[in-house]
């Protein structure tokens, strides 16, 4: 990843900034420099912002937007195009922020992002791959290769951070390491693998479980378990096959009395369906006689019935034609005659109306030449109307134009007043409007009275609170010496009071011993003298003289020790004092800076904006006066807004005003053309035809002979019609009534025809009656279908007869010499066979059962311990692997588990590179990387302490033990391996660009020619930059990017070429 261009919108201290990163690339490397707090660290917040939503530092993302904007200001937006592989990339973020509402108050603007790559800067879009915050952020860390956290140990080397890690416990490192190269998949691995081994503790558990429950499952007896209970594990499936086989035994036993039974019981059951066969016909043989009795010879009578009656019924089914024909001929006639009375009635109405409508015709003809002339006249009357109308539209047209003529007039008039009124309205504010200089002096007053607040004077007040909480502070620390102090010095007396009397009595002691080692004679080994005239023969304590003395070298001991006390609590003490002088002299200077500083912003508002100077200044008051001049800048702001906004107002509407006027005024002058041209046209017309009545009157003429025309053509219409009508239905009468009066004399020939041929046939010698009313009721049955139910009763009757009569011969034949057997004593043999064979086949099924279900068991029981024997393989191999991966199958005092060790391997590269790159280049070869032996030995989890071996002493010490600026290099080193070993560790991310942030004022001249050498040289291969403030890198860099602040907070950027 190559940087290309930066872009700021009120990000930080940068109103509007671009950064162009290739005027860098022909020079190694060059200089980011400027004031403390000028915004050098917030171009690395820039791009981590802009890559990662995230900063370099510990400020949090909303907290980067410019304190000087506000919510009507453009949004904080970072713009970021970098090179990656052959394509150019466009990152664009804007933050979560607080913005101006349409019709007034904020809302929250919520964060976006988008990732596009271009053709160039500024060009077009080649290809869209992400609109949506998460999707940008994870297509960076597919296109970089990098998180967040790598980006920041690769390319962006923080302030100071790469200094702490240097000599950071092994524990922190392991942390730190474990984020950037993001080895926690080693450690999820092996928690996965502890949750699988777990996992498996319970199968086990399970499988034996189950196992021990095949063994004593319900299905064994209680004998068989009790066999199982005193049987080994190992030897219990062969148990359970022996117990099988003997089940299986015990079956075939049962099996072979079953058989027995079995046969026994089919034989007596043959013998018993022989007898119920043979019982069976002996009652099939009474059944049918019974049934001939009384079906047969008892319905004989009935039959003979039957048969006379269906002789009947087919004599009245031969008549019934005839019968049917008569009655519909003797029907036809009676409607006939009925038809031929209502034609003639018809006839003579039609006839009497026919002359009616005759007369009306001959009425309307004498009409007809009066309503010729009527129609002459109606022609006129249309033509003259046109003329009327013509008239009567002129005069409407003058009566319109001379009031549009008024009204033009009296508007035109108006719009002249409105445009005088305008004119000296535009005059008047033109001449009273605020100036632009007085709004920019105003502003530029509101900004330095904002500098001199919130910073100089802001900045004077911070320093006067700190000072004075750190002299609170140091107060407390000075009364808590001093009580200290005397508190140490009083039991100094306590301490000498008891040695003095302590050495008193050990004094005392010793005397008395000398005296009692005193003899008479022999010289006194103190004073020589050989009269001993006060020895009172005491004798002395011994172990009290032993006690006494160790007393004493105990007290002297501790007194040595509160006399070192007090000397060190009074020399605490006397540099709290100093301190505590130095702070005081500290607050006083900052207050005469504090008054300078406010007597300077007195003098700036003086003569400009009115505030009583006279209290002391605090930060409400600098507030009140900032918040003052801030709401007199708006005032005016608003004012000359308002006044801008009104002339231009004012002009669009006298323009306006001025147009309307020309329009008017051409308006004015075609109304009173249009209005003379219709004067002219009325006289001509009237002159033309000086007799024209109303159009009124006209249009009642017309209409009222329009109705009288076309009710008489009506009249003459409907009369033709109605006359033509009844002509033709007269004759359509006359022919029903001819059609009428032949059907009537066929009907009456057929109705005679019938009547003879039925009297003929019911007085014939073969008739079985003469009455026509009988022959009525039977043919009632003979409609009923009575003719086929007593034809089939006769059949079915002959039928059974010859039926019955075939079985009882059939049956009396098989039943010769056979008695009729004892179905009862049979049955009751049968079922006491049935029942014993029954139980003997119960016995069976359970035996059948219980070898089943003990196979089943046995199967499921073999079944299970053969899974489990490769399931306890897999589950030994996964708990040793467990072991190893937490390192508990080892025998060194060390146990470093696969996460720890795949960092420390990390770690070791790393020390390897900057041994192998960098640290023997800065330090002449004098110093080299080592791991603590003591880490390494120690039985923990770490072991990342680092050590440097000095070549001039041949000796290996503590990284904590180097200089300043030993350290500074020492750490340079460690980041710049650290920078080259993650990224050949970031699946293969290209990186073409470092950046460090401060450390090098701890270095001599000589150390930071050699770290500016280094630098260049990875500088040949990526692009370099350093923050520094060290003068002589200032001097040594010639590109330099230089970070200018503005008096309002606000910085810029310079671009510097010193080449």
């Amino acid at each position: 990843m190559r940087p290309v261009q930066l872009e700021l919108t009120n990000f930080g201290p940068y109103r509007k900034e671009v950064i162009n990163f290739t005027q860098f690339d022909h020079a190694p490397l060059f200089l980011i420099g400027g004031d403390t707090g000028a915004g050098k660290s917030t171009l690395f917040d820039a791009m981590t912002v802009a890559l990662f939503a995230t900063t370099s530092g510990d400020r949090n993302v909303e907290e980067m937007r410019s304190t000087f904007a506000g919510p009507e200001d453009d949004l904080t937006k970072v713009t970021f195009y970098f090179q990656q592989g052959n394509h150019l990339y466009r990152i664009e973020r804007v933050l979560q922020q607080e913005r101006a509402k349409r019709g007034g108050g904020t809302t929250i603007q919520k964060a976006t992002a988008s990732l596009v790559i271009v053709d160039k800067i500024g060009g077009q879009e080649i290809e869209k791959l992400g609109d949506k915050i998460k999707e940008v952020s994870d297509q960076i860390e597919q296109i970089l290769g990098l998180n967040a956290e790598q980006f920041k140990q690769i390319i962006l080397l923080p302030q100071n951070d790469f200094s702490r890690f240097l000599k950071e416990d092994s524990k922190t490192k392991t942390q730190i390491l474990k984020k950037i190269f993001g080895t926690g998949i080693f450690d999820r691995f092996q928690k996965s693998l502890e949750e699988r081994l777990r996992q498996s503790n319970k199968d086990m558990e399970k499988r034996q479980a189950q196992l021990d429950g095949h063994f004593a499952s319900q299905v064994w007896s209680e004998e068989e378990l009790a066999v199982l209970a005193q049987t080994p594990a190992s030897e219990k499936l062969a148990r359970l096959e022996e117990l099988l086989a003997q089940r299986q035994e015990n079956l075939e036993e049962q099996k072979s009395i079953l058989k027995d039974a079995h046969e026994d019981l089919a034989k007596l059951q043959k013998s018993l369906q022989t007898a119920q066969d043979v019982a069976k016909i002996f009652q099939e043989l009474e059944q049918a006689k019974e049934r001939y009795r009384l079906e047969i010879e008892e319905g004989a009578q009935g039959q003979a019935e039957a048969k006379s009656h269906l002789e009947e019924l087919q004599f009245a089914q031969g008549l019934q034609e005839t019968i049917s024909s008569l009655k519909q001929y003797q029907k036809q006639l009676l409607q006939v005659e009925q038809d031929l009375e209502i034609a003639q009635e018809a006839l003579s109405a039609q006839e009497q109306a026919f002359e009616e409508v005759k007369a009306q015709k001959e009425t309307l003809a004498t009409q007809s030449e009066d309503f010729l002339q009527k129609e002459g006249k109606l022609e006129a009357w249309k033509e003259a109307i046109i003329y009327a109308q013509s008239l009567a539209q002129e005069q409407e047209k003058i009566k319109q134009s001379s009031a549009n003529y008024k009204r033009l007039e009296e508007t035109y008039q108006r719009a002249s007043k409105e445009i005088e009124l305008l004119s000296q309205s535009l005059s008047d504010l033109e001449a009273n409007r605020l100036g632009l200089e007085s709004l920019h002096e105003a502003e530029k007053l509101l900004q330095s009275v904002g500098y001199s607040v919130d910073k100089q004077l802001a900045q004077d007040l911070k320093e006067i609170e700190g000072l004075n909480q750190e002299l609170a502070k140091t107060e407390k620390r000075h009364q808590t010496l001093s009580l200290d102090s005397d508190q140490a010095q009083e039991i100094l007396k306590r301490l000498e009071e008891k040695l003095r009397t302590t050495l008193a009595s050990r004094r005392q002691l010793m005397i008395a011993q000398l005296q009692a080692e005193l003899e008479d004679g022999q010289p006194c080994m103190v004073c020589g003298s050989l009269d001993h005239p006060k020895v009172d023969g005491t004798q002395a304590d011994e172990a009290a003289l032993k006690d006494l003395m160790n007393q004493v070298e105990e007290l002297q001991a501790q007194k040595e020790k509160q006399v070192a006390t007090l000397s060190n609590r009074q020399a605490r003490l006397s540099e709290v004092e100093t301190k505590r002088q130095d702070l005081l002299d500290q607050v006083a200077k900052v207050k005469l800076t504090l008054e300078k500083h406010y007597q300077e912003l007195e003098e700036q508002v003086e003569g400009q904006f009115d505030f009583d100077f006279s209290e002391d200044y605090g930060a409400d008051r600098g507030q009140t006066l900032l918040s003052a001049v801030e709401k007199h800048y708006q005032e005016l702001q608003k004012r000359y807004d308002k006044e801008e906004a009104d002339l231009v107002h004012y002009q669009e509407e006298l323009a306006k005003a001025q147009e309307k006027a020309t329009d008017l005024a051409k308006s004015y002058q075609e109304a009173k053309s249009a209005l003379d041209q219709t004067k002219e046209r009325l006289k001509d017309l009237q002159e033309a035809h000086p007799e024209l009545e109303s159009v009124e009157v006209y249009q009642e003429r017309i209409s009222l002979a329009k109705q009288e025309l076309d009710l008489y053509n009506k009249q003459v219409k409907e009369n033709g019609e109605a006359y033509n009508q009844l002509h033709a239905d007269i004759q359509g009468i006359k022919g029903q009534l001819e059609s009428l009066t032949k059907s009537k004399e066929k009907t009456s020939q057929e109705t005679k025809r019938l009547s003879a041929e039925l009297n003929q046939s019911l007085k014939a010698e073969v008739a079985l009656t003469n009455d026509l009313e009988q022959i009525q009721l039977w043919l009632l049955e003979v409609n009923k279908q009575a003719i086929p139910k007593l034809q089939a009763q006769l059949t079915s009757y002959q039928t059974l007869k010859q039926e019955l009569q075939t079985q009882i011969s059939k049956n009396q034949e098989l039943l010769q010499n056979q008695e009729k057997p004892d179905l009862a004593a049979l049955t009751q043999e049968v079922r006491i066979r049935q029942e014993s064979y029954d139980k003997q086949l119960s016995q069976v099924s359970v035996l059948e059962k219980g070898l089943k279900d003990a196979t089943a068991t046995y199967q499921a029981a073999k079944t299970l311990q053969d899974s489990n024997q490769e399931a306890f393989k897999a589950h030994q191999e996964l708990s040793d692997l467990v072991k190893v991966v937490k390192g508990e199958n080892t025998a060194l005092t060390g146990r470093l588990n696969l996460e720890v060790y795949v960092i420390r391997q990390y770690f070791q590269q790393i020390l390897d590179y900057a041994n192998a790159n960098y640290i023997g280049l800065l330090t002449d070869n004098r110093y080299s990387f080592v791991l603590s032996e003591e880490g390494r030995r120690a039985r923990d989890h770490f072991g990342l302490d680092i050590n440097v071996y000095d070549q001039l002493t041949g000796s290996e010490r503590s990284v904590k033990s180097l200089s300043g600026g030993e350290t500074f290099i020492a750490a340079l080193a460690i980041a710049l391996s650290l920078s080259e070993v993650v990224q050949n560790t970031s699946k293969g991310a290209v990186v073409e660009a470092l950046f460090i942030d401060e450390g090098f004022g701890s270095l001599d001249k000589e150390a930071l020619t050699k770290a500016i050498t280094v630098l260049e040289q990875i500088g040949e291969n990526r692009m370099v930059g350093v923050i520094s403030h060290v003068d002589d890198m200032k001097e040594g860099i010639a590109q330099q990017l230089a970070i200018i602040k503005s008096h309002d907070g606000s910085s810029r950027i310079k671009i510097v070429d010193k080449g």
